[in-house]
């Protein structure tokens, strides 16, 4: 995978970021995450929540990703299977 799809949530950091639009009713695109630790512990410690906002027609997928991890870690927002 390529690094520039990378993003660094440093030790104890958080991350928080729109991902895009969202249909309610066809539940498309589909948004992910993908974490990469040290190690599995590591891994384990990442909270991954989302939230959808907006109003009807309107709607936004919203990413928040704390690291409670000791370690720094990279993760990779995708939108159906592809890296953003």
């Amino acid at each position: 995978m390529n690094d520039n799809h990378k993003i660094q949530i440093p030790s104890g950091g958080s991350f928080r970021r729109p991902a895009g639009p969202y249909d309610l009713e066809s539940r498309l695109p589909r948004y992910d995450v993908e974490v990469l630790a040290v190690d599995d512990h590591a891994s384990h410690q990442v909270e991954i929540d989302s939230e959808i906002m907006g109003s009807v027609g309107n709607y936004t997928w919203i990413w928040k990703i704390v690291n409670n991890s000791s370690w720094p870690v990279f993760i990779t927002l995708k939108k159906n299977g592809i890296p953003e």
